[in-house]
């Protein structure tokens, strides 16, 4: 929930405060964006975190709760990361709600964010590889060409 609400600091002139009330009351399209960053982070960071001894994630947890294996647990939240784009598809094709088109772009592009940052690993913990790559693409390559 905070990271799509944080997307939105710095637009405070552009934001009524019933957006802000909309936010505060935990939209769909808000939680499914919050759902999509955890899951994906915890599914791609699973096997380092439990090396280090780190707090348990969703997955553990998943794990632990209901005797499934890991590839199972994996299964059953990469099918959550898929309902909550299709949550966000829904909310965004047949606006349900009263908040502005551009508030729900940034919901949607904190979303896109995340996905990109951990599909199929973690791009923010190593952030050297993959998004380095993905960075110099769009800002250095582009503006050389």
């Amino acid at each position: 929930m905070m990271g799509a609400t944080t997307s939105l600091v710095g637009m405070m002139e552009f934001i009524s405060r019933e957006t802000f009330e909309w936010l505060k009351n935990e939209p769909l399209i808000v939680r499914a964006a919050s759902l999509i960053s955890r899951v994906m982070d915890d599914i791609v960071g699973h096997e380092i975190e439990q090396k280090r001894k780190h707090v348990a994630s969703v997955i553990e947890c998943y794990m632990k709760d209901y005797g499934v294996s890991m590839q199972e647990a994996y299964a059953k939240f990469e099918k959550e990361v898929s309902n909550g784009w299709k949550d966000i598809n829904k909310e965004l094709i047949f606006r349900p709600t009263e908040a502005p088109t551009f508030v729900l772009e940034r919901v949607l592009n904190f979303a896109r964010v995340m996905d990109t940052l951990y599909k199929n690993e973690d791009g923010y913990t190593n952030s050297k590889g993959k998004v380095k790559n993905m960075i110099n693409l769009l800002l250095v390559e582009s503006i050389k060409n």
